[in-house]
């Protein structure tokens, strides 16, 4: 079974944006889920994220390291260690 990628950000986050787009790239190649999460529909998630967007999580854990700048290789490299 595929494991999950949660990527939080809200819409108008042009640097969500950019990420969401690497990060589709990066799907294609190892076959993860990408569970997009707006910080708007939580106030939890708002309290947590509404400074830090994008944020990515696996398994309950925050993945650091990644920003709106990282290339397809660069997330695909940190993906593939934390997605095995």
């Amino acid at each position: 079974m595929a494991k999950t990628v949660v990527f939080y950000s809200k819409p108008g986050c042009c640097l969500c944006d950019s990420l969401e787009r690497t990060l589709q790239a990066s799907q294609a190649h190892l076959g993860f889920v990408i569970d997009k999460r707006n910080i708007l529909d939580d106030p939890e998630w708002f309290t947590d994220f509404q400074y830090t967007i994008p944020v990515l999580e696996i398994d309950g854990q925050t993945v650091g390291g990644i920003s709106h700048r990282s290339s397809i290789e660069q997330l695909t490299t940190v993906l593939t260690r934390l997605l095995v």
